[in-house]
């Protein structure tokens, strides 16, 4: 009988303190849209793919689009909104490949702030 009272008392216990880690906070969603317009600005600015590393704070965006040369024309970014602890963004682009043809597209862009700065594009698909 003494038994069967301790079993809840651990669980429940153990689901009070957890492991003992404690999650990352939410990105500021202010902070992630300047981050992505930065990145976005850099781009159609004409820097390097990958340049951004190199900037304090450093800018880790995984942009395949930029990557294979294009170009991006304009953009425009629609709301920064929570999704779980990061923020998302859809952005309307308009790219520019080698040939001078241009595509425009909507993109879903996911961003962190938290511990670094990291734009990824959802799915990575066309």
């Amino acid at each position: 009988m003494r038994l069967s009272l301790w079993v809840p008392f651990c669980c429940a216990l153990g689901l009070t303190f957890g492991c003992g880690k404690r999650l990352d906070d939410t990105v500021d969603t202010n902070k992630a849209g300047e981050v992505l317009q930065t990145a976005l600005d850099a781009w159609k600015q004409g820097a390097q793919y990958g340049s951004l590393h190199d900037r304090q704070p450093p800018i880790y965006f995984a942009e395949r689009e930029w990557e294979a040369g294009k170009k991006l024309v304009d953009y425009r970014l629609g709301t920064v909104e929570l999704m779980g602890r990061q923020a998302r963004c859809t952005v309307k682009l308009v790219v520019q490949d080698g040939t001078g043809k241009t595509t425009e597209r909507q993109i879903g862009y996911q961003i962190d702030t938290i511990p670094q700065a990291v734009i990824t594009r959802e799915g990575m698909g066309p």
